[in-house]
Formats: C-alpha cells, sequence, structure tokens
C-alpha cells in the first residue's frame, strides 16, 4: 500500500539523491539527505498542526 500510494515520491527522492552523489560527491549526498529529512519532518509537523486546526472548524470552511 505504502508503494502504491507514494512510489513515485520515492523514486524521485532516490533520483535526486543519486543525482546529487554523482555530481557533486558523497558530501552533497549527505547534505541532501539531512535536507530531505527536515523538509519531510517539517512537512508532517505542519500536518499535525493542521489537522489540529481543521477538526475544530465546521463543515462550512
Amino acid at each position: 500500500m505504502i508503494l502504491k500510494t507514494f512510489g513515485w515520491s520515492f523514486a524521485v527522492t532516490a533520483l535526486g539523491l543519486a543525482f546529487a552523489a554523482w555530481q557533486w560527491g558523497w558530501e552533497a549526498f549527505g547534505i541532501v539527505l539531512i535536507l530531505s529529512v527536515l523538509e519531510i519532518s517539517l512537512s508532517f509537523d505542519n500536518a499535525v498542526v493542521n489537522a489540529g486546526i481543521l477538526q475544530k472548524m465546521n463543515a462550512f470552511w
């Protein structure tokens, strides 16, 4: 189920990491990996906050 839903996202991420390693070396791979994890964690945190706010709103919104 996860691959069916997020398969393209995983593929694009893997291609981006591979491109960074190929083009700029392992140091760039590490930087891109760290930035990717940071972006995912911040997006998840934002989604949790938004869900909590939306839960309190009525159906009109």
